[in-house]
C-alpha cells in the first residue's frame, strides 16, 4: 500500500530542509520540517527551550509532534537529526512513510557546521568536549540508524542547485514511494476584523504548507478592518459587506451566498466572524462552512473567548483544544465535528497561555483539512 509520506532523515546540516523543501516543490507536495513545527507549538526556538528545559523535555516535545504528522499529515517531511534515536518517533515515522536517508558528504557538513555561528551557539548535548569531537560521536552513533532505517539511500551535493539535487532524488523513487497529490482547493475567509487566521495561514503557506490552496476571496462585514488590508497585500480579492452585528438577517446572508456563489469556493473558513448565520445561508452553504470553537465540544459549547479558559482552569481540566464542525444544520447542542486537536493543561497555564496553544491548534486543524487528499 502506497504510503503517505516522504520522510528525510539524516545528520543535523546534511540538507534535509533545504532539499526537503526544494523535494516538495518540484512534486507538488506539502513539506514539513519538524523542527519547525515544533518551534511553531512551543513559541521560542528549540535553542531557547532546551537551554530553559533540557533535551529530555524537548524530546518529550518532538515525539508529540511527530506523532501528529504521522497521523494527520501527507507530503515531504524533514527530521530533526535526533529525531529517529526515539524509537515511537522511528515506528510511527515509518508506518506511513518511505525513509530517504541524505547522506551527504559527512566532511561537507562537519566543515558547515564547524563555521557555522548559528551551530556555535547551540546547546550541547556534550559541553564538555570540543564541537569538533562532539559531531564526530554524534556522526558515528547515528549514521548506522539513518542507514539501517533508509528505504533509499542518496548523496546530495550539500553546495549543488537545491532544485537540481531535488529532481535527482525524486527521480530515483518508484511510483509508490511518491504520494498522491492532495487535491486542489480554493479558500474562502469570512472575517469581522482582525487579520490573525489568514496570517496564520499565509506564514504556513510560505513555509510549504498548502501548497494546493488558492484563495478565493475574503469576506468582511466590517469596512478598513486589518483582514482587508492583509488580503489585499496577498492580491486576494476583497468583498466588504457592512451589516449590523444583530440576529441573522435574510437580506445580508442572500447578498453574502451571490458573492460566495461568484467565488466558486470549495471551503469556506470562519476568522473570527461575528454575524449570526441565517437557515437560508446555512441551507445554501453550510456544509461548505468551517467554524471553530476554542473548547473541545461539546463542553463550554455555550460559552466564548476568555470564558471558556477561566473554566477549563476553574475546573482544572486536563485537557482543552480546537474543535472544527461544518455549519450544517443538527440536533440541538451537537455540531458535525471533522476533527479536534487537544491541548494539555499545565499547572501554571493562564487563560492567556492556554488561548496561544489552543490558537495555534485552531490554525493546524486548519491546515489538516486543507492538506487532506
Amino acid at each position: 500500500m502506497k504510503k503517505q509520506n516522504i520522510v528525510l532523515v539524516g545528520f543535523k546540516g546534511a540538507g534535509k530542509t533545504t532539499f526537503g523543501r526544494a523535494l516538495a516543490e518540484v512534486s507538488g507536495l506539502p513539506f514539513a520540517d519538524l523542527d519547525q513545527e515544533v518551534e511553531y507549538l512551543i513559541g521560542e526556538s528549540i535553542y531557547e527551550f532546551v537551554d530553559k528545559y533540557g533535551w529530555q523535555v524537548f524530546r518529550e516535545v518532538e515525539q508529540r509532534v511527530t506523532h501528529d504528522f504521522c497521523r494527520n499529515f501527507s507530503g515531504v517531511v524533514a527530521t530533526g537529526g535526533g529525531t529517529i534515536e526515539n524509537s515511537k518517533n522511528l515506528q510511527n515515522l515509518k508506518k506511513t512513510g518511505n525513509f530517504i536517508f541524505l547522506n551527504t558528504e559527512y566532511s561537507d557538513v562537519r566543515q558547515y557546521l564547524l563555521q557555522s555561528e548559528e551551530e556555535k551557539k547551540r546547546p550541547r548535548m556534550n559541553p564538555d568536549i570540543p564541537l569538533a569531537m562532539e559531531l564526530d560521536q554524534m556522526w558515528n552513533q547515528r549514521k548506522g540508524i539513518y542507514s539501517a532505517t533508509a528505504d533509499v539511500e542518496v548523496s546530495p551535493q550539500l553546495y549543488g542547485d537545491p532544485k537540481e539535487e531535488a529532481q535527482k532524488i525524486l527521480s530515483g523513487l518508484t511510483p509508490m514511494q511518491v504520494p498522491d497529490l492532495p487535491s486542489p482547493k480554493k479558500i474562502v475567509l469570512l472575517g469581522s476584523g482582525n487579520a490573525r487566521v489568514l496570517d496564520e495561514l499565509d506564514a504556513m503557506q510560505q513555509k510549504g504548507r498548502l501548497p494546493n490552496v488558492t484563495w478565493a476571496g475574503v469576506v468582511c462585514n466590517q469596512a478598513d478592518t486589518a483582514i482587508a488590508q492583509k488580503a489585499t497585500a496577498m492580491g486576494v480579492p476583497v468583498e466588504v459587506l457592512v451589516g449590523d452585528n444583530g440576529p441573522g438577517s435574510e437580506d445580508y446572508d442572500r447578498g453574502l451566498i451571490n458573492v460566495l456563489r461568484g467565488m466558486e469556493t470549495d471551503l469556506i473558513f470562519l476568522a473570527d466572524w461575528e454575524r449570526e448565520f441565517t437557515e437560508l445561508y446555512r441551507d445554501q452553504f453550510g456544509s461548505l462552512t468551517i467554524e471553530t470553537h476554542e473548547c473541545l465540544l461539546p463542553n463550554y459549547h455555550d460559552l466564548r473567548g476568555d470564558e471558556i479558559y477561566e473554566k477549563v482552569l476553574e475546573y482544572e481540566d486536563k485537557y482543552t483544544g480546537a474543535s472544527l464542525h461544518r455549519l450544517t444544520k443538527t440536533p440541538e447542542g451537537s455540531y458535525e465535528l471533522m476533527l479536534q486537536r487537544k491541548v494539555v493543561v499545565q499547572p501554571d497555564d493562564t487563560v492567556q497561555s492556554l488561548t496561544q496553544r489552543v490558537r495555534k491548534q485552531q490554525i493546524l486543524g486548519f491546515c489538516e483539512i486543507l492538506e487532506k487528499r
